[in-house]
C-alpha cells in the first residue's frame, strides 16, 4: 500500500511537472495546471472561510510549489478539514486533496490526497504562511 501511494504521489508530480500542452493557454505551455479551486468544508464553522480560484500562473505556481514541498507525516491521520483543493490540469483532469491551513501562522498546514487519506503531507511553515496570505489576497 505504502508503495502504492509512493508511485501515486510521483505520477502526480511528473503529471505537474511535464504538463500537457494546448496551443494558446499560457498555464499549459508553462506545465501548470489550469486552475485550483478551495471549496470550504460546510460542517467545518471554527473559521471564517470562503471559496477561492486560483487561474493565474503566479498564483498556481506558488501553491504547487508548497505542494511539492509538503513532506509526509508519519502515522494514520484523524484530522478535520478546511477546504476540498481541486487542481484542474491542463489535460482537465482533476486531482483532489483534502487541505488545511487555518489561521494560526506558526502551524504548517496539512495535504491529504483524496484517494489516500490515511496519508498526510506537512506544508512547511513558511510555504504555509504564503498560502494564508494568498488566500487573503483573493478573499478581501
Amino acid at each position: 500500500m505504502v508503495k502504492y501511494v509512493g508511485v501515486l504521489l510521483v505520477f502526480v508530480i511528473v503529471t505537474f511537472i511535464a504538463g500537457c500542452s494546448k496551443p494558446n493557454e499560457s498555464n499549459a505551455e508553462e506545465g501548470l495546471p489550469m486552475l485550483i479551486t478551495l471549496t470550504c468544508n460546510p460542517n467545518l464553522t471554527l473559521e471564517p472561510c470562503q471559496d477561492v480560484e486560483f487561474d493565474r500562473s503566479d498564483e498556481i505556481r506558488i501553491m504547487m510549489e508548497a505542494i511539492h514541498k509538503a513532506e509526509r507525516m508519519p502515522g494514520i491521520l484523524d484530522y478535520g478539514t478546511q477546504y476540498d483543493l481541486s487542481i484542474t490540469n491542463a489535460d482537465s483532469s482533476i486531482t483532489r486533496y483534502d487541505f488545511s491551513l487555518g489561521m494560526d501562522p506558526k502551524m504548517q498546514g496539512l495535504l491529504v490526497n483524496q484517494e489516500d487519506t490515511h496519508t498526510g503531507y506537512s506544508i512547511p511553515l513558511e510555504d504555509s504562511n504564503q498560502l494564508r496570505r494568498l488566500i487573503q489576497r483573493r478573499t478581501d
